[in-house]
């Protein structure tokens, strides 16, 4: 959903994989990523993330198999990086994310590149239009980790402690709670359990 200039709520179907072969993204063009995550909020993560000059907060509900719901909206970048400034580095990945189009399909794999501590991890993910969508695995996939918590940005953002994330400051929660109420309002979504 990177682009979007107004709110945006929809299902978020996706599957994920280990990268086998990094040989993959060679003259490919990556964006630098930094996200950061906060306490969440009635059952929804809280993400603000920057690409380039840009940022959006996104709130993501649980996940069930492939699907969770996604609301997101773009936030001022020197807000998005005052607030980011307040998180402990745990709380932040930082990645480089190449775009790998499936050719006659409109569809496409994100390759994550990741940093910093994670540095050495690759993640492939592509975005399904339903769950039962068929999709060829290139040879350059490893094994699929789309059921592995482990493998959430979340998750991996998580303090290595087990210690709580930073609460969002109240500037941040009380975006999102106006853009989860008027995503719920719209839409009719209802919060996962977290």
């Amino acid at each position: 959903m990177i682009g979007a200039e107004t709110p945006t709520a929809a299902a978020e179907i996706e599957r994920k994989f280990l990268v086998r072969d990094t040989g993959v993204v060679a003259g490919l063009a990556g964006t630098p990523l930094v996200q950061g995550y906060f306490g969440g909020l009635e059952g929804w993560t809280l993400r603000l993330r920057t690409a380039g000059e840009r940022a959006w907060l996104t709130l993501k509900s649980a996940q069930t198999g492939m699907t969770r719901q996604e609301i997101e909206s773009p936030v001022p970048f020197e807000l998005a990086g005052r607030l980011l400034a307040v998180l402990p580095p745990d709380q932040i990945i930082s990645k480089i994310r190449y775009r790998l189009p499936v050719e006659g399909s409109g569809l496409a794999w994100e390759i994550d590149r990741f940093l910093e501590r994670h540095h050495g991890l690759w993640l492939a993910e592509i975005e399904l239009p339903r769950a039962d969508y068929p999709v060829a695995l290139p040879a350059w996939l490893g094994p699929e980790v789309t059921g592995d918590p482990r493998y959430h940005n979340a998750a991996l953002a998580a303090s290595p402690g087990g210690a709580a994330p930073q609460p969002a400051p109240p500037e941040l929660l009380a975006m999102a709670r106006r853009l989860l109420d008027g995503a719920t309002r719209d839409d009719g979504l209802h919060a996962g359990a977290d």
